[in-house]
This record gives structure tokens, sequence and C-alpha cells, in this order.
């Protein structure tokens, strides 16, 4: 039973002093107007079928979520599962063609490629840091944005 301040009053019998509170409401009740289900004080029925009815919806959210986290732990594995067999045959398939006179060859063909692709981009990322460089802060200075913007204050 919830433990009331001293000085309190029922608000349903102004003239009797409170006893305790309403677990749902917080309404300060007398002795008389205490609802008990499973040890729990309520000011009226109706606030205990709250409670009832609130717990039953908390129990369902609960039992969702759960499957929920599952269902997603099932997902998470089954990507697992694969992520590895991909890993595992292009394993084997490496293996396989580094063993090859065929697959050597393709493999070169495609390591020579990769280095060909990795150096255009260093490239396009150097020319890009050259261009910034050159320009400094007239990137931001000279934009076209900028100068309609300062226009319209003017």
């Amino acid at each position: 039973m919830a433990k009331i301040d001293n000085g309190s009053v029922c608000l349903n019998h102004p003239n009797v002093p409170a006893v305790a509170r309403c677990a749902v409401c917080r309404k300060p009740i007398c002795a008389d107007c205490i609802v008990k289900k499973d040890g729990v004080v309520y000011c009226s029925a109706k606030c205990r079928d709250d409670a009832i009815r609130t717990g039953a919806m908390v129990e369902g959210v609960q039992e969702s979520k759960k499957r929920s986290n599952s269902n997603r732990m099932i997902m998470n594995l089954i990507k697992l599962i694969i992520l590895l067999a991909l890993i595992a045959g292009g394993w084997f398939a490496y293996n396989k063609m580094k063993d090859d006179p065929e697959g050597k060859k393709l493999l070169k063909n495609v390591t020579k490629e990769v280095k060909k692709a990795s150096q255009k981009v260093e490239q396009t990322v150097d020319q890009g840091k050259q261009a910034v460089k050159e320009k400094g802060d007239g990137l931001i200075k000279d934009s076209k944005y900028k100068k309609e913007r300062e226009a319209l204050v003017k």
C-alpha cells in the first residue's frame, strides 16, 4: 500500500484522512475507497481495470519485441552464413585458378586492370587537389549563388 503524507484527505470524502494513493492515478484515498487487486491499491474498479489492461498491452508489446529481435538475429545469422559461403567460394576459386595456367593468366589480367583503375582514381584525386590549391578561397568567393545572394541584400 502506498504511503500518504500527513494532512492529505480522500478526494471522494473530503472530511476523511487519506491512507493511501491509487497506483494508477495517484489520487489520495481513504480506507473505505480502497479497491485491492493482488496487494495493489486502486481508487476504483476503473483504475484497477485500466492497470490490468495496460499490463496486458505491455506484455503484448514485450512479446512482439522479443519475436522481432529473434527474427533479426536469425536474419543476421543467415547473412553471416551467406557471406562466409561467398568468401569460401572465392578462396577456393582463387586457389584453383592459381594452379591452372589459364587461371593464372586471368588473375594477372584482373590484377592489372585493378591497378589501372587505382591509378586513374589517384590521378583524378590529385587533379582535384591541384584545382583546389590553384583556386584557393576563390571557389567560395566567386560562386554564382553567393553573388546572387549578395545582390539581393544590397
